[in-house]
């Protein structure tokens, strides 16, 4: 998969909660070289730094944040590439970073989705709230995040049209893994540069 490095360099995850972007985000982002930025842990780590954007409460309800929030979060982090995990989540946020990538001469190439029923993905939450005591992984708010992804990754999916490239993330890591690689190798090539 090295032929793919320094090509591909602007990618978007996308899936519900529990779909596994945060374990696939730092595997490409070894396999092209760019960072990987997720706004999860933005906003997170936002909230152990005294909340200055006041999210605590929105999260914890299993609510969105709201997006000029997260664009100015998500917007400081971007460099030249990026695995981008977690955002945007809707039409107006794409249509947001589609703007500020713009004014750099930049736009987002891949949006790799990662697909997963709902049982597979409240599972794999469920495990991650008992490690990491996580409030936002409760029975009710993975509940809540999960009827607002569904009702968002339609419009979005659409936005990027002809760059989206769907992948099963369910079983094994590696698996998922392999299922990626070959969604990249198989963007063709004019539209990796």
């Amino acid at each position: 998969m090295a032929t793919l490095n320094g090509e591909l360099q602007r990618v978007l995850l996308l899936g519900p909660p529990g779909a596994g972007k945060g374990l696939l985000g730092p595997h490409l982002s070894e396999l092209l070289g760019v960072p990987h930025v997720s706004s999860g842990r933005l906003l997170r780590a936002s909230v152990e730094a005294g909340d200055p954007h006041r999210v605590a409460e929105q999260v914890q309800r299993g609510h969105p944040v709201p997006d000029r929030v997260v664009l100015q979060v998500v917007g400081e982090q971007l460099g030249a590439g990026f695995i981008l995990d977690g955002f945007p989540r809707n039409v107006r946020q794409a249509e947001e970073l589609d703007r500020l990538l713009a004014t750099q001469d930049r736009a987002v190439q891949l949006l790799l989705e990662l697909v997963v029923p709902d049982e597979v993905a409240s599972a794999r939450l469920s495990r991650l709230a008992r490690m990491e005591s996580r409030s936002d992984d409760s029975p009710d708010t993975v509940a809540a995040r999960l009827v607002t992804y569904r009702r968002e990754a339609g419009p979005l999916l659409a936005h990027y049209v002809g760059r989206v490239r769907r992948v099963s993330a369910s079983g094994d890591v590696d698996e998922v893994f392999q299922r990626a690689e070959r969604a990249l190798a198989s963007l063709p090539r004019a539209a990796r540069g």
